[in-house]
């Protein structure tokens, strides 16, 4: 059993599973390879075992070069998951060890694959310290109410005293990057590009949602989805007040409530550690828990993800990434994002 590389001129065999197998997520679609290659200068080894003249597992590997760590293999950069996807476990380790003979041939010892579900067995360490809720939901908005917890509960039905306005989907690029980029200088971590946002937004993959209060742009996010699920990436607010952490509730609330009548059916509470560090409007909505399992070969020891976004080294640079004026974290932030894929 042989995994080969699946040329552009074959990647409908390629889409065509990715439409049609459990397991598959959005950033496993051959399209990604060129916006990466566009934003991050990647090259692409898209591995996949055939079994006739179907695919029955695939491996987006792609090939970066930062300086921070040089070059390096990785399932999936820039995006949370997007690794292995194989029901049959001869398929998953050809694809893994295609991946081992590749590292070799180009002479690059690092390889990480970013798994959602799947634990490979073989050479590799395992970070499991993230996972994911999938909450169903349904038209039956009832029993997706049911679901939640009485946090969110109580916070959504506080929201509703408010006069917000939902505007969904938006194609107000420019005002929902002006307010990521102020939420995240505020929070210490470096922005991604307007450019970035602009080409995500163009794959028709992601939405934009705009939450006002009073005609005030409060809350935002984009709602990026894939056959019949959604997730909320890139949530900002106009500041960390109790108010207006209430109203990313609302948000969140009206965008499921709508989505669920559009026919999606399962909510993706996208990545969280497993100690809960997160914002609040962000836990509490319920829904089946899985691991991400961050994989690695050719690795040290805990140089993982989630030891890099960890300790008092980053409080230090959070620190710091706060007192910069916004104009100078703009220019920065995308050169210092590109080194952490």
């Amino acid at each position: 059993m042989d995994a080969v590389l699946v040329e552009a001129s074959n990647k409908r065999d390629w889409d065509e599973f990715v439409q049609e197998s459990p397991g598959v997520i959005a950033w496993h679609a051959y399209q990604w390879a060129e916006f990466l290659a566009k934003h991050c200068g990647t090259e692409f080894y898209p591995l996949a075992v055939y079994d006739g003249p179907k695919i029955c597992g695939i491996l987006p590997l792609y090939r970066i070069r930062t300086l921070r760590s040089g070059e390096a293999l990785i399932s999936i950069p820039h995006f949370v998951a997007g690794g292995v996807v194989a029901e049959s476990p001869d398929v998953q380790q050809a694809l893994l060890q295609r991946a081992i003979e590749i590292s070799k041939q180009l002479g690059i010892s690092h390889i990480t694959l970013k798994q959602y579900k799947l634990k490979l067995t073989g050479p590799v360490s395992t970070d499991e310290n993230y996972y994911n809720r999938e909450l169903e939901l349904s038209p039956d908005i009832d029993m997706v109410w049911r679901s939640l917890s009485e946090i969110n509960r109580a916070k959504i039905d506080e929201a509703r005293k408010y006069d917000l306005k939902l505007e969904y989907p938006s194609t107000d690029v420019s005002t929902f990057y002006g307010l990521l980029l102020r939420d995240q200088h505020a929070a210490g971590v470096p922005c991604v590009s307007n450019s970035w946002v602009k080409g995500l937004f163009s794959t028709g993959a992601y939405e934009i949602a705009l939450l006002r209060h009073k005609g005030e742009l409060v809350a935002a996010t984009m709602a990026k989805k894939f056959r019949d699920t959604v997730s909320f990436p890139f949530s900002c607010l106009r500041d960390q007040s109790e108010r207006t952490n209430l109203f990313a509730y609302s948000l969140y609330w009206q965008l499921m409530t709508r989505l669920a009548k559009n026919g999606i059916r399962i909510c993706h509470s996208g990545r969280i550690p497993r100690t809960d560090a997160a914002f609040g409007y962000r836990l509490g909505w319920g829904g089946t828990k899985y691991s991400y399992y961050y994989q690695y070969y050719g690795v040290e020891e805990g140089q993982t993800e989630f030891s890099t976004k960890r300790g008092t080294k980053r409080q230090m640079v959070e620190s710091v990434w706060k007192k910069l004026p916004v104009s100078v974290a703009r220019a920065l932030g995308p050169v210092v994002v590109k080194q952490f894929p």
